[in-house]
């Protein structure tokens, strides 16, 4: 019988070889699996950590497949409520032969004896340096750490309720109406009551619908925000350049356009154009947690000439507004961006480069629930306020 943890162990494989999203890719597992996988790719550094001060060697020096079994044991040793004698010898039977010696020995003294406590804040909090390094230029410390240790917090999915009841087992989004934070899986949730999708994307969707009911989504895959803006009376076209992520979308009644956002056929103008570009996602990395250690600082510049195109389309298919957001922390996809369209002054008003005002920070609608994370114009929702991180621009054409 294929166990949970070999279950996990082989999911884990998956993700690492096709470049996976985990969070996808688990919706219909156990609770169990779903614990396991997350928490090792969660806590992967801090693990390894673990593994070469137990094993007393750099972890390059070991079987790859050995080090994914060492990372489930510890996992489970140092983070869940699992007994100590079956998160050894059970994850001991996953390991080939002539390791399980060698394995077996290095659970057994990470269940008896005590781990150093990292002082560096990236092995802590299991980050790569460059890009806490990266969020302290931009946030500073403090805040770059509350990012960090909020990405380590354990997250289940967040619910559009479709029908307006409540899910079991939740509570009411404390930035949107509608939206339902859930305690545990939503994998038994019937999807035609109840629509997964983050709190933070709700916020944009929330923005973006306030400006009017007239609205293009321009890059509308998965449909999250389309959902949402629908649902709330607002008369939005989704359009996206993947006929395989959008075509769901048309069974739940949605007016859906495949074409390149850079070379939209729409001849109408419309009154709110929504861009959440495509972008590194640095600010969903509590959900997907795969992503820091898949992404590469130099990646984070590989999206700028994609984003810089879609907005320029952008601009012109809006006869009032464009909101551009992205769910990344990074100025490269956000500030720089922009900037061709829009800067902040020191009294936070946005003016276009010629100089003529064209938004203010009041100008971010629907704001008091989230006013907080609204710096000089601009929302700068990071973990820390317990949904993903999203950055979020209004420019008035």
């Amino acid at each position: 019988m294929f166990s949970e943890r070999a279950r996990a162990i082989a999911l884990l494989q998956r993700i690492e070889r096709e470049s996976l999203y985990a969070s996808l890719l688990l919706l219909h597992e156990s609770g169990f699996v779903r614990t396991l996988v997350l928490g090792v790719l969660r806590w992967r550094s801090r693990l390894d950590f673990v593994i070469e001060h137990f094993a007393q060697r750099p972890l390059k020096k070991l079987d790859p497949v050995v080090v994914d079994v060492l990372r489930l044991g510890i996992y489970q040793l140092q983070y869940m409520d699992v007994p100590s004698y079956a998160a050894v010898s059970e994850t001991v039977d996953l390991t080939p032969k002539r390791a399980r010696g060698f394995v077996n020995a290095i659970l057994r003294r990470a269940s008896e004896k005590k781990t150093p406590e990292p002082r560096d804040v990236a092995t802590r909090t299991a980050h790569p340096q460059w890009l806490i390094d990266r969020w302290t230029k931009f946030f500073g410390v403090e805040r770059a750490t509350k990012i960090a240790e909020a990405n380590q917090e354990l997250s289940y999915p967040d619910v559009l309720s479709l029908k307006g009841d409540a899910p079991p087992d939740a509570e009411p989004s404390k930035f949107v109406n509608g939206l339902w934070r859930l305690h545990g899986s939503s994998a038994d949730l019937d999807r035609e009551r109840f629509y997964p999708m983050d709190e933070g994307s709700a916020v944009i969707a929330d923005i973006a619908r306030s400006y009017g009911d007239d609205v293009l989504d321009l890059a509308a895959a998965p449909g999250g925000k389309m959902i949402y803006m629908a649902h709330h009376g607002a008369r939005v076209i989704a359009n996206d350049v993947s006929i395989a992520r959008i075509r769901p979308l048309k069974a739940r009644g949605a007016k859906i356009v495949v074409s390149d956002g850079r070379q939209p056929p729409f001849r109408k103008k419309f009154e709110v154009v929504l861009l959440d570009a495509p972008c590194s996602a640095t600010g969903t990395i509590r959900k997907n947690p795969e992503i820091k250690w898949r992404l590469r600082e130099a990646d984070i510049a590989s999206f700028a000439t994609l984003q810089r195109e879609l907005l320029a389309s952008a601009m012109t298919l809006a006869n009032k507004y464009v909101v551009y957001s992205t769910c990344s922390l990074e100025p490269e996809e956000n500030d720089e961006i922009v900037a061709p369209y829009a800067r902040v002054d020191v009294d936070g008003r946005w003016q276009m480069a010629d100089g003529e005002e064209r938004a203010s920070p009041s100008a971010i609608r629907h704001a008091p629930s989230f006013s907080e994370w609204i710096e000089s114009g601009v929302l700068r929702l990071t973990p820390d306020s317990g949904a993903d991180g999203f950055t979020a621009f209004v420019l008035r054409v």
